[in-house]
C-alpha cells in the first residue's frame, strides 16, 4: 500500500496535469482551478477513510465534523439569529465528532468496499450534485468537479496496486487486486447497494442533450498535443 504522502503527491501531480489544458483553454478560471485541485486531493485520500488507525484520516473526520454542519446550516434558508446558528453548528459538530468516526470504523474494514471503483463513482456523483444543486454552479463545471474527485480517487487505487507489484522480483504481493476493483467479494450487499446508489443518483442529474454537447465542446477545446 502506498503511503499517505505518496497518495497526496500523486493526486496533486496528476490533478495538476489535468488542470493545465483546461485552464489554457479558458474552460476553468484560476478560482475554479483551485477548487478542482482541492477536489482531486480530497479524492486522493478518500479511499483510506476505512483505515482505523490512520492519523490523517482522523484529521479528515475532524474537518468533516466542523465544516459539513456549517455548509448545511448556511445552505438551508432560515431566519434564525446568529447566536442560534452558532449554537446549532457547535452542537452538530460535537455530535458528529463523537459518533461519526466510531460508527464509520465499526461498519468498514480496510481495503473493503471503500477501495472500489463504484465507491469513487458515488462520491463523484455526490460532488456533482453538491456543486449543481447547493452551490449553484453550472452543470458543466459541476460535472468537471465530480470528474476531478473521481480522478483523484482512481489515482489512489492505482497507486496502491502499483505498490503491490514487486517489479524487481516480477511477482505480485498478496495485496494485489484488493484496491482497484469493481466489487468487494467479501461484501456483496455493500457492493449491490453502491450500484443501486449509482443508478439512483443518475435520476437527480439533469441529463439533457445540451449537457452532452457542452461537455463535447469542452473536450474539443482542449489541445493535448
Amino acid at each position: 500500500m502506498a503511503s499517505f504522502e505518496q497518495h497526496v503527491n500523486g493526486a496533486v501531480i496528476a490533478t495538476g496535469a489535468m488542470i493545465v489544458p483546461l485552464h489554457s483553454a479558458s474552460i476553468i478560471d484560476a478560482k475554479q482551478s483551485l477548487i478542482v485541485l482541492a477536489l482531486g486531493l480530497i479524492g486522493g485520500v478518500l479511499p483510506d477513510l476505512d483505515s482505523d488507525n490512520s492519523k490523517p484520516i482522523q484529521i479528515v473526520f475532524k474537518i468533516i465534523s466542523i465544516f459539513f454542519p456549517l455548509i448545511i446550516i448556511l445552505a438551508i434558508p432560515n431566519d434564525l439569529s446568529l447566536f442560534y446558528l452558532v449554537v446549532y453548528w457547535l452542537m452538530a459538530t460535537f455530535i458528529l465528532r463523537l459518533t461519526l468516526f466510531q460508527l464509520f470504523i465499526s461498519f468498514t474494514r480496510h481495503r473493503g468496499i471503500f477501495h472500489s471503483i463504484p465507491m469513487g463513482v458515488v462520491f463523484a456523483q455526490l460532488t456533482l450534485l453538491l456543486f449543481y444543486k447547493i452551490f449553484n454552479f453550472d452543470i458543466v463545471f459541476s460535472t468537471i468537479a465530480g470528474i476531478f474527485l473521481l480522478f483523484g480517487f482512481l489515482i489512489h487505487l492505482l497507486l496502491d496496486e502499483f505498490v503491490s507489484i514487486n517489479v524487481l522480483g516480477v511477482r505480485m504481493k498478496k495485496s494485489f487486486g484488493t484496491a482497484f476493483k469493481l466489487y468487494d467479494r467479501d461484501n456483496f450487499i455493500g457492493t449491490l447497494l453502491l450500484y443501486l446508489l449509482i443508478i439512483l443518483f443518475f435520476f437527480f442529474i439533469p441529463l439533457e442533450l445540451n449537457i452532452f454537447t457542452d461537455i463535447y465542446e469542452v473536450i474539443r477545446k482542449i489541445k493535448l498535443f
